[in-house]
C-alpha cells in the first residue's frame, strides 16, 4: 500500500484504520494542515486532489484580485 501521496508538488499522507475499514490522510500546505479521507485508497487520493486544486485555484482568484 502507498505510505503517501504527490500531486502538484505537495505531498499528503496515507493511513488506513484497519477497525473502520477507512482511510484518511493530512497535506500540510503554507504552514496549515488539511485532512482528507476516503472509503477506498481511490477516493482518498481524489479528496487530497481535490483539495490541492481547490487552493492552487483559491490562490490563483486571490493574485488576480491584488
Amino acid at each position: 500500500m502507498e505510505k503517501e501521496f504527490e500531486y502538484e508538488g505537495y505531498t499528503g499522507t496515507v493511513n488506513y484504520d484497519k477497525n473502520c475499514d477507512y482511510y484518511t490522510g493530512e497535506v500540510v500546505i503554507d504552514g496549515k494542515i488539511y485532512t482528507y479521507e476516503g472509503d477506498t485508497l481511490e477516493e482518498l487520493r481524489e479528496d487530497f486532489e481535490d483539495i490541492i486544486d481547490s487552493m492552487i485555484a483559491f490562490e490563483e482568484m486571490d493574485d488576480e484580485d491584488a
